[in-house]
């Protein structure tokens, strides 16, 4: 019997959450009744690919083995799910059958199969195909409808588009990858509100740049239609476009989940919460290990508008993520961690009829009122805020602008230019310390060396510490902000200014 046995090997992958795993696909074909058995813990997915592996077989002029089809897909101890094994799973019984010669090296293949025999791209196909691209397999082929995944990682491939083009390749030695490196992954600025839009708000304005040039957090406070929601909606456009590494994450995302046109120019994501979000809609479902809002809005924008009537679970659950720039999801006695690295932008009112910040008696609230309603904030959650702001009504001069002032100039081109600047010097001072770092996450062992903190501007930082203005993280906040404006500002060292302008964004007197 041992010597009737036929086995071949090939590889393939599959995706857990956001996390790509290759696999080594078995097949071993032996005498006797036949049967066809998977082994490996895979769902019932995998398992009814038996059904379009024959019929796809015989559609494109191959025969099915008699005997003993076994196909073991490792990691034997991970679940695995999905579609994308049929191709593999098919080539190699070709293999054990003889029915194609199988070449002395690592064949990688992914793809469903359709019962005529045609070859289909699967959801996840961009993340699986990024986690061979460091160290890509000899041959590698793949769906046609697969080319814009494979742009997105970069690799050499070949596309097919039925299980008989297999032929020319392992049977005449027709393997012809493209290289896929070579092609231009497109990336496009996401479509936003005008910076100008933004009438009498100025320190708003300055917030919103300072937060999109050093991926900082920001908070508005201000009064029922002052424009704290259009703020939200404007800093994607001062948003430089994505660079190739983001882009393919970005694209890699949506894909898995299957949205979007994904033959469009990738933009930044911009992702809306309100008060209604729950906590899996946040972090995402362990269930079916899908990522929630975080992941979804990872180097692009998080928007939590009325983030003061968000429930108390759900603005903890925030916390952590906000200073890890990550989400973990605990499922199968396994930790899954998503990437969140974004622009958090929260608004809220000040007190219970949002008028806290204006004259004239305009506000119902008594003090206490007004101290209870802002402590559904908790101090830990406001500390990871690099930037507080507060807006006010605008004036009658700003709202007749907002009728006659159609034409004016634009202002979001030039601040997104600032912000650009500002993120390339980040990048370039940070190049050693790993990717997607900036002012608001580095981690260092010698911060007024990286940053360039000056001992007279230490020594400014020490009395404000001594007031008793900041914590321990607040004080490293306002060196990170006072650090992004200083590179807007295109200074190599901070100044005392920079700190001042740092600490303006961070004091809560005026709203507790």
């Amino acid at each position: 019997m041992a010597a009737n046995l036929k086995l071949s090997k090939v590889y393939s992958s599959f995706v857990e959450g956001i996390t790509a795993t290759l696999s080594e696909i078995e097949i071993s074909v032996t005498p006797g009744i036949p049967t066809f058995d998977i082994i490996g813990l895979c769902d019932a997915s995998i398992k009814e690919s038996e059904g379009r592996i024959r019929s796809a077989l015989i559609s494109s002029g191959y025969s099915m083995p008699r005997g003993h089809i076994t196909v073991g897909i490792s990691p034997a101890y991970i679940k695995k799910s999905g579609t994308s094994f049929d191709l593999a799973i098919a080539c190699g019984i070709l293999f054990a059958s003889g029915q194609l010669r199988q070449p002395d090296c690592h064949v990688y293949l992914e793809g469903e199969l359709s019962l005529t025999g045609g070859v289909k791209a699967t959801p996840a196909c961009a993340v699986r195909l990024c986690n061979i691209a460091d160290n890509s397999p000899d041959i590698v082929i793949i769906p046609e409808g697969a080319v814009r995944s494979a742009e997105c990682a970069g690799i050499r491939a070949m596309t097919v588009n039925s299980l008989s083009d297999l032929r020319e390749i392992f049977l005449y030695g027709c393997y012809e990858p493209v290289d896929f490196r070579k092609t231009d992954f497109r990336q496009g600025i996401t479509a936003s509100v005008d910076l100008s839009e933004l009438k009498g708000q100025q320190k708003a304005k300055r917030a919103l740049v300072i937060a999109a040039a050093g991926n900082h957090t920001v908070l508005l406070l201000g009064s029922p239609g002052c424009g704290k929601t259009l703020a939200g909606k404007i800093i994607s456009g001062i948003m430089p476009p994505p660079d190739r590494d983001e882009a393919s994450e970005i694209f890699s995302v949506n894909e898995l989940l299957d949205r979007g046109n994904t033959e469009d120019a990738v933009t930044r994501p911009y992702r809306y919460i309100d008060q209604n979000i729950t906590v899996t809609g946040l972090i995402g479902n362990s269930r079916s290990l899908t990522p929630g809002e975080l992941a979804l809005a990872n180097h692009g924008v998080l928007f939590a508008d009325e983030i003061t009537e968000f429930q108390r679970p759900v603005l903890e659950m925030l916390r952590q993520p906000l200073e890890s720039r990550s989400v973990c999801i605990y499922a199968n006695g396994r930790r899954y961690r998503f990437p969140a690295n974004y622009v958090f932008v929260a608004a809220g009112n000040p007190c219970k009829c949002g008028y806290a910040f204006e004259g004239n008696g305009k506000c119902r609230c008594s003090p206490t009122a007004k101290k209870k309603y802002l402590s559904r904030l908790s101090g830990p959650f406001i500390d990871r805020m690099d930037l507080i702001c507060e807006m006010v009504s605008i004036d009658k001069n700003a709202k007749r602008s907002m009728l006659e002032d159609g034409s004016g100039k634009a202002e979001s081109p030039a601040a997104a230019e600032a912000v650009l600047a500002a993120r390339q010097i980040q990048k370039e001072r940070y190049k050693d310390f790993g990717r997607d770092i900036f002012n608001s996450n580095v981690i260092c062992a010698n911060y007024a060396d990286i940053m360039r903190v000056p001992v007279r501007v230490i020594d400014h930082l020490e009395s404000l510490s001594d007031k008793g203005l900041v914590s321990g993280r607040g004080y490293l906040g306002i060196v990170r902000v006072a650090r992004t404006v200083a590179d807007l500002e295109g200074r190599d060292y901070i100044t005392d200014e920079d700190v001042d302008e740092a600490v303006m964004y961070r004091r809560m007197e005026s709203c507790l």
